[in-house]
């Protein structure tokens, strides 16, 4: 790959309590973003990443809780891998940004949210960069994370759809037992799943509910499982006495991202595949008391996803 060398092999932006930051390679060259880190978060947001006007990249980021696949190292948490790591190092896949001559790249809160942005980058030769690349904006392949969650209120225990995908606008939906369009393709390569239990402390009483396994199936059969559950997704109790949600992990298989400190055991060991016509349904099972309504927002589902466009939708999405 011929770089130019004025900044040396890798260069750096940053911007302080920002809503967005902006990329783009000088007038005789392209670029490659080889990392984006958000952190200082001032609520919770989602966060775009687009490429000429497409986005590429959609990242729920809480204040709060284990799935920020892009905030810098913490101190509690000084092993964990950023979702670009992750994808080289476990997956050995590079999703990389291709930003070609001309094109700028952003990142911004779509909600308004201000946070710490960093981006490294390479710069590189404008011929370096074509649409047969992983996430080039005209292109076909893109590996992206696909977040799933149950949004609306649960009134009674039992098991349920998820009911929120977040991904660009582009990914089909992947959660909710949707037939994959004609010649798309989905393989989902690794799965990251946050735990909850809610202590709605409705009428001055105690009532506990909670997240108990993951059920997932493709074309009506259930994945991941013989006896009927899938894989635990089990939180500690939510403390007595008041209202209050716990997502610290007591029982799980698919450890939330940023406690996997890089484990290659929520890597699928076949991945999951989808093809057109085919579907995907993932669902909660909820335990517990819930008088008074559980909230389960919070208990985001990460799935690592590469996604092969129609040659057709190539730079139309």
């Amino acid at each position: 790959m011929a770089l130019k060398q004025q900044i040396g092999p890798r260069g750096y932006l940053n911007g302080l309590a920002v809503a967005t930051l902006s990329y783009q390679p000088p007038f005789d060259r392209a670029g490659i973003i080889r990392t984006i880190l958000v952190g200082n978060i001032s609520a919770a947001d989602n966060w775009t990443v687009t490429v000429g006007g497409r986005e590429i990249m959609r990242f729920r980021l809480l204040t709060t809780d284990n799935q920020r696949i892009i905030l810098p190292p913490i101190a509690a948490a000084a092993a964990k891998p950023t979702f670009f790591d992750y994808c080289r190092r476990a997956l050995g896949l590079d999703p990389s940004i291709p930003v070609p001559l001309g094109m700028t790249a952003t990142i911004a809160s779509v909600g308004g949210a201000t946070a710490d942005i960093q981006i490294e980058f390479l710069e590189v030769d404008a011929s370096d960069l074509n649409a047969g690349q992983t996430n080039h904006y005209m292109g076909q392949s893109f590996l992206v994370p696909v977040f799933g969650s149950l949004n609306a209120s649960q009134a009674a225990a039992g098991i349920v759809q998820f009911d929120t995908q977040i991904a660009p606008p582009w990914v089909p939906a992947l959660f909710t037992n949707t037939p994959l369009p004609v010649n798309w393709a989905v393989d989902i390569l690794a799965m990251f799943f946050e735990a909850l239990s809610n202590n709605s402390f409705s009428g001055a009483a105690n009532h506990v509910g909670g997240t108990q396994d993951i059920h997932i199936f493709k074309n009506q059969t259930q994945l991941l499982s013989r006896v009927g559950h899938g894989p635990l997704n089990k939180s500690v109790a939510a403390a007595a006495g008041s209202a209050n949600i716990v997502t610290t992990p007591l029982s799980q298989m698919y450890a939330p991202f940023e406690n996997d400190f890089e484990n290659a055991d929520n890597v699928l060991d076949v991945p999951i595949t989808l093809r057109g016509g085919e579907a995907l349904q993932v669902l909660h099972d909820l335990v517990g008391d819930f008088t008074g309504g559980e909230v389960f927002a919070r208990a985001l589902a990460v799935f690592i996803c590469k996604v092969t466009v129609p040659a057709s939708s190539g730079g139309q999405l």
